[in-house]
């Protein structure tokens, strides 16, 4: 993928943990002028990264909102696919809530035994969120906010720093005040959005979203993870939706 001067979110996979619509799980690429970086990376992630022209072995940073197969079950194919098919030498940073290494290394030794166990040609460094803290991953500064979906307290909404711009991430929540510091002046905010009109537990709805609206202080509001009721809505809604494939340039 040719580098970049502007920021550009492409959106790899759109969909939610049930391939409703088709669509692919969760992933967001942010390509900008020092690197490139995935926001969640759920189990299809490498069928869209090819999809969408991006060589999985060019991207530096991914960073999962959550410890859920279809936001951070595709990192043990982008090792695979490192190891042996593009052979990287880049080294890769993997950024999430605790338990994030073990979980990865449990699915990795699941899916592919032994996988683990030979030496990798690029380094790996697991590093993790805290909301107290903010991180440097190169010249991105990322903050994340707690959430709630399920019963884990490490459930995060990213917000993502980078060239002058800022792409904040709701990742899967019900609603929070939370997700008002998250998204205040973004210039994107990508809200999960997986029903229409009723308020679903661990889930954001339409309603509530389009009531919320300027509240969130942010420039865009962007739909995401949606469910068969609000796929079923899709062209009759006054926010924006997005799909597999989308590319937003900031």
């Amino acid at each position: 993928m040719k580098e970049s001067l502007s920021v550009s979110l492409c959106c790899v996979g759109t969909g939610d943990a049930f391939g409703s619509g088709g669509r692919l799980n969760s992933c967001f690429h942010i390509s900008f002028p020092t690197g490139q970086m995935l926001l969640d990376c759920g189990c299809s992630s490498l069928i869209g990264l090819h999809r969408c022209g991006i060589a999985p072995a060019e991207i530096d940073t991914v960073v999962i909102s959550h410890l859920h197969g279809d936001h951070f079950g595709g990192i043990p194919y982008l090792l695979l696919e490192g190891k042996y098919a593009s052979q990287r030498t880049r080294p890769l940073t993997l950024i999430g809530p605790p338990g994030l290494q073990q979980q990865v290394e449990a699915a990795a030794e699941a899916l592919y035994p032994g996988m683990l166990s030979k030496k990798f040609n690029f380094p790996t460094e697991y590093r993790l969120l805290d909301p107290k803290k903010t991180l440097q991953a190169g010249s991105a500064k990322i903050n994340c906010f707690q959430v709630k979906h399920g019963d884990s307290q490490y459930v995060y909404g990213l917000r993502i720093e980078v060239a002058k711009k800022v792409i904040s991430y709701t990742g899967d929540t019900e609603w929070t005040d939370n997700l008002l510091p998250l998204a205040q002046d973004s210039d994107i905010l990508v809200a999960e959005c997986f029903a229409y009109d009723q308020a679903v537990p661990s889930h954001l709805d339409y309603l509530t979203l389009l009531q919320k609206r300027k509240q969130l202080g942010c420039k865009r509001l962007l739909l995401t993870h949606m469910g068969p009721v609000m796929l079923a809505r899709i062209a009759q809604l006054e926010l924006e939706a997005l799909d597999d494939g989308d590319i937003i340039v900031l």
